[in-house]
């Protein structure tokens, strides 16, 4: 998708015959990460860590894959969570780059 719904606007869908799946996941945002850059460069540059609902049309998803080119109608818009926090905000939460 190219574009995100509102934090806390409903996620419509034309037809529920297309397979809708909910996807929680962690999003963090960056720093400028040069190409190339290490694991410990790209960890190094995370500066903030929010909650984002990946949507995908499962029922799409198999015809669009068989085509060869990935996915295009199968991810519609995302919602991010209307909130971020810092890694240290996060405290034994945050474990040197990954959430626990």
């Amino acid at each position: 998708s190219d574009s995100f719904i509102p934090p806390r606007d409903p996620i419509r869908m034309a037809d529920e015959a297309f397979g809708i799946d909910m996807e929680a996941e962690v999003a963090v945002i960056v720093d400028d990460v040069p190409m190339g850059a290490g694991q410990d460069e790209a960890r190094d540059a995370i500066r903030l860590i929010m909650l984002v609902n990946d949507v995908t049309l499962r029922a799409v998803t198999g015809p669009e894959l068989a085509k060869g080119f990935g996915f295009f109608q199968s991810k519609p818009s995302s919602a991010f969570s209307p909130v971020a926090v810092t890694p240290d905000e996060l405290g034994d939460a945050w474990d040197g780059g990954k959430v626990n």
